[in-house]
C-alpha cells in the first residue's frame, strides 16, 4: 500500500498564512491532496492542527491526524511530527502492509504527479 502524508500547520512564522493562501483560486495547501488523489498513493493521512486544512482533508476524503499543540510550535521539529503521524498511520494500516509513504508539504502548490509516480514505482520495484 501506499501512503501519502500530507503536513502542514495553522501558524507559520515566515510566511504567515502561506498553507491556506489563495493560490489560482485555491488555497495552496489544496494541491497536495489534488496531487495525492491523481497519483499512485492509495491512501492519504494529513497531519495539522489548521481547521482550514482540515476541511481539505476531508474533501478529498483523507484521514485526518490531530497535531498536537506541541508539534505546532515554531520550535517544533519536522521529525518529531514525522514520528507522530507514523504512530497515527500504523493504528489504522498494518506496518507490515505499507510500502511507500510519500512526504507532500502544504506549501508546495508545484508538486510533480509523475515524479512522484516514479519514486513511489522505483521503491516497489526495488522491494521485489
Amino acid at each position: 500500500m501506499n501512503i501519502g502524508l500530507i503536513i502542514g500547520k495553522k501558524n507559520s512564522v515566515g510566511v504567515p498564512g502561506k498553507n491556506t493562501k489563495s493560490l489560482l483560486g485555491r488555497p495552496s495547501a489544496e494541491y497536495a491532496f489534488i496531487a495525492s488523489e491523481k497519483s499512485n498513493i492509495d491512501m492519504t493521512f494529513c497531519s495539522t492542527d489548521c481547521p482550514t486544512i482540515k476541511d481539505i482533508a476531508k474533501k478529498y476524503q483523507s484521514i485526518i491526524i490531530d497535531r498536537p499543540n506541541i508539534l505546532a510550535t515554531p520550535e517544533s521539529l519536522t521529525e518529531d511530527v514525522l514520528t507522530h503521524a507514523y504512530e497515527e498511520i500504523t493504528k489504522k494500516v498494518d506496518e507490515k502492509k505499507i510500502d511507500t509513504i510519500s512526504l507532500l508539504f502544504c506549501n508546495n502548490p508545484a508538486i510533480d504527479v509523475n515524479l512522484l509516480n516514479e519514486a513511489i514505482d522505483f521503491l516497489k520495484a526495488s522491494d521485489d
